[in-house]
This record gives C-alpha cells, sequence and structure tokens, in this order.
C-alpha cells in the first residue's frame, strides 16, 4: 500500500518534534508535517485537538492513527484495506501487542472483538486507536474535547449508525508501547474518565456510574489475560516486513 499520506500534527513539543517532522518529509512527499494551532479558550489538553487538526486536514477516504509513541507493521495499512474492499467494511481493527519502552522484547498480545455493537462498547473500550481504519466522512464532527475521547466517539458512531460495518483482522499488525507517561496506566482517573465518558454520550448518573463495575471486572480480566498470552522473540522479529504477522489461531478475545 504506497498511496497514502502521513500528516505529522504537532501540538507544541518542546523536544524538536518540528525539525523531526520537517527532515521525515523532505525525504518523502507523502509525509505532511502540521503545527496544531492554538485551543479553543478553555478547552481542556489531551490529544482530541491534535487528531482533529488532523482529520481536517486530511485527503484520502481513510482514516488512521498512530500516536508517536506506538508502531505499526509495515503491512498494516495493505492488509487493513484488502480487509475493507473484500468485505464493504466502514471501521475495522487489528490485533496487536505491547511492548515495555527500552526493552527489546514483546510482553504480550490482544485481538479485537471479532464482533462489535452498540451494547457491547457500553462495558469497556475494546477498540484500540492504533488499530483503526474508518471512513474519513465519519469523522466530521471529530473527537470531543473530553479525557478518553477516541472511547466517547466510538460509543457515539455506534448508536448513530446502528448498521455499521465492523471488521477485525486477527493478524498482529501493531504495537503499543509501554512506559510510565501513558495516560491509560492511569487507573482512578481512568474510571473518572469512563463516567464523563458515559454521561456525554447521554446516559444517566447512575447508568454511568453503574457501567464501573462491568468496566473494573474487564479490566481485571484483560490485566489477567495479557499475563497469560506472553509472546516470544525480539521486537524488530515481529515488525519486520515479511512475512506477515499472524496470531495464533485459537484463543482469540
Amino acid at each position: 500500500m504506497a498511496h497514502w499520506e502521513l500528516l505529522l500534527v504537532d501540538d507544541g513539543s518542546t523536544d524538536g518534534g518540528p525539525l523531526l517532522a520537517a527532515e521525515a518529509a523532505s525525504s518523502d512527499s507523502r509525509i505532511r508535517p502540521m503545527s496544531a494551532p492554538p485551543r479553543p479558550t478553555v478547552s481542556p489538553a489531551g490529544p482530541w485537538w491534535p487528531r482533529n487538526i488532523g482529520i481536517g486536514a486530511a485527503r484520502a477516504p481513510w482514516i488512521a492513527f498512530l500516536d508517536v509513541d506506538d508502531l505499526w507493521h509495515p503491512l498494516k495499512l495493505e492488509r487493513q484495506l484488502a480487509l475493507h474492499r473484500t468485505l464493504g467494511l466502514d471501521l475495522s481493527v487489528t490485533g496487536y501487542a505491547r511492548f515495555h519502552h527500552g526493552r527489546p522484547k514483546l510482553s504480550s498480545w490482544r485481538c479485537p472483538p471479532q464482533h462489535l455493537q452498540h451494547r457491547g462498547l457500553l462495558r469497556g473500550n475494546v477498540i484500540p486507536l492504533l488499530t483503526v481504519m474508518v471512513r474519513r466522512d465519519w469523522l466530521e464532527e471529530g473527537f470531543r474535547p473530553v479525557p478518553h475521547e477516541d472511547y466517547l466517539l466510538w460509543l457515539d458512531l455506534f448508536r448513530q449508525r446502528p448498521h455499521l460495518k465492523y471488521g477485525c483482522l486477527p493478524e498482529l499488525l501493531a504495537a503499543y508501547r509501554l512506559h510510565d507517561a501513558n495516560l491509560t496506566a492511569r487507573r482512578p482517573a481512568l474510571a473518572a474518565w469512563v463516567y464523563g465518558v458515559h454521561r456525554c454520550h447521554g446516559r444517566r448518573r447512575f447508568q454511568s456510574a453503574a457501567v464501573l463495575l462491568p468496566w473494573a471486572s474487564h479490566q481485571l480480566c484483560t490485566a489477567l489475560d495479557w499475563r497469560l498470552r506472553p509472546l516470544t522473540g525480539s521486537l524488530n522479529q515481529a515488525l519486520s516486513a515479511v512475512p506477515p504477522w499472524l496470531l495464533p489461531p485459537v484463543g482469540l478475545s
């Protein structure tokens, strides 16, 4: 899949990010460096703002997201786009692994559900953003300015579009980097964010509070699941271009 565009959106970084983006663009015309303008007045921090800037500037019919600290398999776009064309999908996800920053070994892998509806999303966010491919015209309103903005977007999309065609490619095509600055590592704050997401989604207070129990159970099962599914091999081997790195054929969650 050679016909892609990469929008590198800098959101006020102070560690030389714009220079790195400019250097990358100088060697590949498909890369477009951008600087996010100042946020609207009284808007919360978070990645929702640069993501919306990128969506607004995108020209391709499909959008995929990759945060600066995560990785894609070189065949991700090719394999995922082929799945969309074959099945006529609107949104898809893939399997992914996790690895600790500074360590060469993969720690574990996971695959999102093969089938998903709005009701299943109410239990928790099972759509990992780094694996998503979604129609650009469905993202015109962008992410809302809340923590855990991707979860709120999926809830809204699946409720507004009950006939959404969702698919999952059970191949390990992305890798999530674990480090001290991960927002999802802040478990107490994450619970508050989940409550806020459900409130923004239009649910009542008791409904939003009630979802925290199954959400906590889901988090516990996920944590145990990671430990039960160790991976072997180095990160570089796993993310090499050939052959495609496939999940085991059984045990998908």
